[in-house]
């Protein structure tokens, strides 16, 4: 019986709520909670317990009427669910990599075995490849192993994705590449401030490319920065986010994830300056209730101290209030080709 059944027969009663099974699915599985997937998986989970007998769904008219997908608004649990034939698992030839097979619950080695039935019919001849491409080759499903996995891990750490030869592959990172060999590329948080950046670095040259880093979706696209610092002959890579909470975790935890080998981002100093001094304060007083040490880990001691006052005020300031008039205007004053530092001061 599987561990999500096990949590739904706790129920008082045989109708189980949507929210209910919610509850259940991600309080076993909490690393699929913030995945773009999670409706996926909690349907193809319900779908499997269906199939087995467990549960019956309800007929269309009881599911969301929105959702990708839309999910059933209740289930039923049946009384006698159809027993499955019983595994056991010491008689099976289990490969070197798999010894800690004994630690598992009875749905992991469910879940253990077509990854065994891999590694021994492979026997490393293969080589590493998108996690999405081998998860489809061992499972017969592409998404199962992103479900299964947290970080770089299978197994609540015991299983690394290298040992089944694959990673996840990061989204790609928009980029606008000017001729500036040598010189470092600014990853910005927002898209609109992405537009205004790119377009006066054409003529300021300051970078040798501006990057899009698309907010959250940043945190874990090290190979994909790594990628486009190959590309256009960068030096190093600068950061410049809002300055929130949430805009200085992104590159904080960035630089805590990246892999071994692969560049870590910087604070573009200049740039978090001049928004300190200039910026355009907006109200969320969830930001008094920051961190502790959060600012001085990215920006240092300094501009922390100026941060952490507008924080403590329930204020903070978007990245946006340093756009394309600003830029144009001279707000960060730099020639074209110049090699320069910036000049955040305050705009006359």
């Amino acid at each position: 019986m599987s561990e999500f059944l096990e949590a739904l027969l706790s129920s008082p009663r045989k109708r189980v709520p949507l929210d209910e099974l919610r509850r259940h699915y991600f309080s076993l599985y909490p690393d699929v909670q913030n995945s773009p997937d999670r409706g996926v998986m909690l349907l193809r989970a319900l779908k499997e317990l269906e199939a087995d007998g467990a549960i019956s769904l309800p007929a269309a008219r009881s599911w969301e009427q929105t959702g990708s997908p839309a999910l059933p608004l209740w289930i039923t649990l049946k009384s006698s669910p159809r027993p499955k034939v019983s595994v056991n698992h010491a008689d099976v030839t289990w490969a070197p990599e798999l010894g800690f097979w004994p630690e598992l619950r009875p749905s992991q080695l469910s879940a253990l075995r077509p990854i065994n039935d891999f590694l021994l019919r492979r026997r490393g001849a293969f080589s590493s490849v998108p996690i999405k491409e081998r998860s489809l080759e061992i499972f017969g499903d592409e998404k199962r192993l992103d479900s299964m996995s947290a970080e770089d891990f299978l197994f609540g750490g015991r299983l690394p994705l290298s040992v089944i030869g694959c990673f996840r592959v990061p989204q790609p990172l928009p980029y606008r590449k000017v001729d500036a060999p040598g010189k470092s590329v600014l990853v910005v948080e927002n898209h609109n401030t992405y537009w205004s950046f790119a377009e006066w670095n054409e003529t300021a040259r300051r970078y040798t490319a501006v990057i899009y880093g698309g907010g959250e979706n940043f945190r874990l696209t090290g190979r994909a920065l790594h990628q486009a610092m190959q590309e256009t002959g960068a030096s190093s890579a600068e950061y410049f986010g809002d300055l929130d909470p949430k805009g200085l975790s992104i590159p904080v935890d960035f630089n805590r994830s990246v892999e071994p080998g692969y560049p870590t981002v910087s604070a573009a100093l200049p740039l978090y300056r001049w928004l300190l001094a200039n910026g355009v304060r907006r109200e969320k007083p969830e930001c008094a209730t920051y961190a502790a040490g959060l600012a001085a880990a990215w920006l240092g001691a300094e501009l922390a101290t100026k941060l952490e006052a507008i924080w403590s005020a329930g204020t903070w300031l978007p990245q946006e209030a340093l756009g394309t008039e600003q830029l144009h205007a001279g707000a960060i004053n730099i020639k074209a080709g110049s090699t320069g530092d910036l000049d955040g001061e305050p705009t006359p």
